[in-house]
């Protein structure tokens, strides 16, 4: 499901071959540059292919930045747990491949950055830079839940593509901090109506404040994403007119018990059986939505580096209800 060349330059990619389809095109049409950012990159078909994209366009500046997480999670598996040394979902050969693709991706003229460092005895690993996203030239940008694997792009997700050149010089900001190692302002107030946030994990609380407080307001809601908890889920419970849409199956299992808590007894859930829902979404009162990287959880309110946007549209929150109405009805 997928719509395309929307005549607001906003359109939704719900499944991610029609993702790519799209960003193949942009990339092969890109005069300038193109930086990619994600959280999970494995060297499988979907990322080989990513890269050879990149290798095809050698007169352009390209820079991927991966998360070190796809070091050490390959197919949803730890690789050096029991699991990953048995090589369960291929993680461990994968793994092995990650090194030599990137290194193809480097002798092309392609700048690789893994960022966020686990450390020693991997006591960093919640720190994460969970963000998604792409940007093309100086006006494409794309931004949601997307990673570059195959067993990400089996899940059904979202990635909202924008050809707004104020959007993109936000979300630029964005990735060169993270490209550069620099802080920069958590807020950024693209227009009257659109908001991007930086959330950079321990300092992300001022921003998240801002996010609950809209929804505190809300008359009504709509969430959808694969792990929600405190503290954007006890600002839902007291909104009357909520629901929250999950996976049925969640490839976290402690989410399901954090849900079954009395704080959340108010809360609408709605198990979708359209397989890992990976989107992250929040429509409030069909007039604005906040949409990116985050899962709004409190691993993400905590210790994660997230970029999400709040945008008053009753256009883009119609088409996007429509969205998580087929989540329900399949």
């Amino acid at each position: 499901m997928s719509e395309k060349k929307s005549s607001d330059s906003t359109d939704i990619f719900t499944q991610s071959s029609d993702f790519f389809d799209q960003l193949s095109d942009d990339i092969k049409q890109a005069r300038t540059s193109v930086c990619i950012q994600c959280m999970s990159f494995e060297a499988d078909e979907t990322g080989s292919k990513l890269i050879e994209l990149l290798i095809s366009k050698p007169t352009i500046k390209r820079t991927l930045l991966i998360d070190s997480y796809s070091k050490y999670v390959v197919n949803d598996t730890f690789v050096f747990g029991p699991s990953g040394l048995l090589n369960k979902n291929n993680a461990l050969h994968e793994k092995r491949a990650l090194a030599p693709l990137l290194d193809k991706a480097k002798k092309a003229g392609i700048e690789v950055k893994l960022t966020n460092p686990m450390g020693f005895m991997l006591f960093k690993y919640p720190v994460r830079n969970h963000k998604k996203v792409v940007l093309i030239d100086d006006h494409i940008s794309y931004l949601g839940g997307i990673n570059f694997t195959d067993h990400n792009f089996a899940w059904p997700d979202l990635m909202i593509r924008h050809t707004n050149p104020s959007i993109n010089k936000a979300l630029t900001k964005s990735f060169n901090a993270d490209l550069f190692e620099k802080e920069v302002d958590s807020t950024c107030h693209i227009d009257d109506l659109t908001s991007l946030f930086i959330l950079n994990g321990y300092k992300t609380k001022e921003s998240y404040n801002e996010l609950l407080a809209v929804i505190k307001k809300a008359q009504k809601i709509t969430i959808v994403s694969p792990y929600i908890s405190y503290p954007l889920l006890d600002a839902v419970a007291k909104v009357s007119n909520n629901r929250v849409i999950l996976p049925k199956y969640n490839n976290k299992g402690y989410i399901n018990f954090v849900h079954q808590l009395k704080r959340y007894h108010n809360v609408n859930y709605i198990y979708s059986d359209t397989g890992m829902v990976h989107m992250k979404l929040i429509i409030i009162d069909d007039s604005t939505v906040i949409y990116g990287s985050s899962n709004f959880d409190t691993i993400s309110y905590l210790f994660e580096k997230e970029v999400v946007i709040k945008h008053t549209n009753p256009h883009l929150a119609h088409r996007l209800n429509q969205v998580a109405e087929k989540l329900i009805t399949g």
